[in-house]
């Protein structure tokens, strides 16, 4: 073990490098940052810093073989125990993956013509997933969900993958009070990319609840900035009569006053591959509900710190899940406590330490 490794930054690892690189500090491993950014916040920490003229763009695949072989003409790749980076899969890359593949997309995607251009179009990155992520020295995943992806549609051995849990960035949260509608059940989302991120989930349930319930008795609040210039969300909205039902609302400077609004926070994504949002509610202590398919599912307990919906018949298990919350035959205290509890848990340290102590044991580090 040369005690020495390579960190390709990206942008997700702002949210737990500082903690890495701690851990790096107390085990006494040197690390060498491979960075596109001029001000890099985590540079005066590295032993070398090399600034790579290649970057990493997501939708152009030819950019990982640049980067690929850029940072080999900088250094020996064989000097370092390993090169860690997110969602980069180079050949000899350790990868943290924080989104599904795109050939998950691909089969999830209903409409025909749509799934047969996204194949076409990605049909590079879709075999680059197959032949190169499997070659991957460690991979780790934010989710079950995205572990399943990952050995399913790249051939990944699952014994190869490690899930790791994101931590959540909300801090004093317990102290604000939200503003709630006396008497009227108020359920809360946030779907900025409204049709992947449930949207229309959430408003089929709401069209079988408003069988039930008038508008004075359950509304919908929804983050989205971009609702008024959807036209087809608005004619959706119209010709179901939910008007008075839904409010959308535009980025809010403070999300917790948002989350202590609502009596329950939905996460209906049609494929999530975790959902931060699950966690920051649960810091927020609103009762949460998540769909099968959400990766956060992993970490509820149905009626015990949250509530799951199987999200194979969507609107109808959804409407029936917020009929149980509404109708709170539960510990609401004892639930919200467990969720509370939950969420600290997840911490951006003990990502850095589960991430950190499964590339270098315990034992080896203090050889």
């Amino acid at each position: 073990m040369k005690k020495k490794i390579g960190i390709i930054e990206s942008g997700f690892m702002s949210s737990y490098l500082k903690e890495f690189i701690n851990l790096c500090q107390k085990e006494n491993i040197r690390f060498d940052l491979f960075t596109n950014y001029f001000n890099s916040n985590f540079a005066e920490y590295a032993q070398n810093v090399y600034r790579l003229n290649s970057c990493y763009l997501p939708k152009n695949f030819e950019s990982k073989y640049e980067v690929e072989n850029e940072i080999k003409k900088l250094v020996d790749i064989n000097d370092y125990d390993y090169f860690l980076t997110d969602c980069m899969g180079l050949s000899f890359t350790c990868n943290i993956f924080h989104n599904i593949s795109l050939t998950q997309r691909m089969f999830i995607t209903k409409n025909f013509l749509y799934r047969k251009i996204l194949q076409y179009s990605h049909r590079k990155q879709i075999q680059h997933e197959k032949e190169y992520y499997k070659n991957c020295p460690k991979i780790f995943v934010v989710s079950n969900y995205l572990k399943n992806d990952y050995s399913k549609n790249c051939g990944i051995n699952p014994e190869k993958i490690s899930v790791v849990y994101p931590g959540t960035s909300n801090k004093k949260v317990l102290s604000i009070t939200g503003k709630k509608t006396a008497n009227t059940f108020t359920i809360g989302a946030v779907t900025c990319g409204f049709t992947t991120k449930g949207g229309y989930n959430i408003l089929g349930a709401l069209r079988i609840l408003k069988k039930k319930y008038s508008f004075e008795k359950i509304k919908v609040k929804i983050i989205n900035p971009n609702a008024k210039k959807q036209k087809l969300l608005q004619f959706y909205i119209k010709v179901f009569g939910l008007g008075k039902y839904v409010e959308f609302l535009p980025y809010q400077n403070d999300v917790n006053l948002f989350y202590k609004s609502l009596d329950c926070l939905i996460c209906a994504s049609n494929y999530e591959a975790f959902g931060r949002v699950v966690t920051e509610g649960m810091l927020c202590r609103v009762p949460v509900i998540v769909g099968s398919n959400v990766g956060a599912s992993d970490i509820i307990k149905d009626g015990e710190n949250g509530f799951i919906y199987d999200a194979e018949n969507t609107y109808k298990n959804l409407a029936q899940k917020i009929e149980e919350v509404m109708a709170a035959r539960y510990d609401k205290e004892k639930l919200l406590d467990n969720a509370e509890s939950t969420a600290k848990q997840l911490s951006w340290k003990s990502f850095a330490e589960d991430i950190f102590y499964n590339l270098y044991s315990k034992t080896e580090v203090k050889n």
